[in-house]
């Protein structure tokens, strides 16, 4: 069952949008009462010394710039919130789809897995350990030794010929030299994408779901190397550009609510 999960998406736009109104809002006030507080002090000043304007000038000027920040911070508001529909969107394209991922994590699903390790050169052995989320060794597999990418295909079954249940494993690639020394691997894994979420903090994620509650893989659009049996147009180079450009807005956004911040604070003293 693919599902896409769009319920933290929308409470993390809400709050950033209350975020600003507030913002509008405590700034008003604090306006307002600033010019209740100077009209007071004009009205009693004394004629002959009048009050220095310098001071609630310059308090004038801090207002205008944190007004400025404010609806700088509503305008990137909208641009996120628009940048996660449109990452939503595009995540939707790999519900159901089975997604080759750099990394070690390895999804059991229906029984079966997938994965590839590459070389760099030729190896005198190679052993892939399977192990499952709790650290156990399950299998361990004796893998080609030439130079390349090998694919290799994994029945979900242990050392002892047990099927074990689907869920959440990781791999690890051990190869040696012909002269013993170790050589550096690499490696990526196959699983379906049956969720998309999406929130504020992590842009759009893909869930691939293994086995009970807890043993899901997420991993971010980024994470994405190929699309292994594509039924619709992909293009990941526009999904990562669009998630680097989500990932740049939220970082302006939140620049600019820490520079409101301490304004606000400097008007207050």
């Amino acid at each position: 069952m693919t599902t896409v999960d769009t319920s933290a998406a929308a409470a993390n736009t809400a709050a950033a949008a209350t975020g600003s109104a507030a913002g509008k809002a405590t700034l008003g006030s604090n306006f307002n009462t600033f010019l209740t507080m100077l009209t007071t002090q004009l009205k009693h000043q004394d004629p002959l010394s009048p009050m220095d304007s310098t001071q609630f000038t310059n308090q004038l000027v801090q207002f205008s710039s944190v007004e400025q920040q404010i609806n700088a911070n509503s305008n990137l508001e909208k641009l996120i919130k628009l940048q996660q529909s449109a990452q939503t969107s595009q995540g939707i394209n790999y519900l159901g789809q089975t997604v080759e991922v750099s990394g070690t994590d390895l999804p059991l699903q229906d029984g079966a897995a997938s994965l590839t390790y590459t070389l760099p050169k030729e190896a005198r052995d190679v052993k892939i350990v399977i192990k499952d989320s709790s650290g156990k060794q399950v299998d361990s597999i004796t893998g080609e030794t030439a130079a390349g990418t090998h694919n290799l295909s994994w029945n979900g079954k242990d050392a002892s010929g047990t099927q074990l249940s689907d869920g959440r494993y990781s791999i690890s690639v051990t190869a040696t030299a012909t002269d013993g020394t170790s050589i550096t691997t690499t490696s990526t894994t196959f699983g379906r994408v049956t969720k998309v979420t999406n929130d504020a903090t992590n842009g759009t994620t893909l869930v691939m779901g293994a086995g009970t509650k807890g043993n899901d893989i997420s991993l971010a659009m980024d994470k994405v190397v190929s699309v292994k049996d594509n039924t619709s147009s992909i293009n990941t180079a526009q999904l990562n550009a669009a998630n680097a450009q989500y990932q740049a807005a939220l970082a302006q956004l939140q620049a600019l609510q820490s520079a409101s911040s301490n304004s606000t604070g400097s008007s207050s003293q």
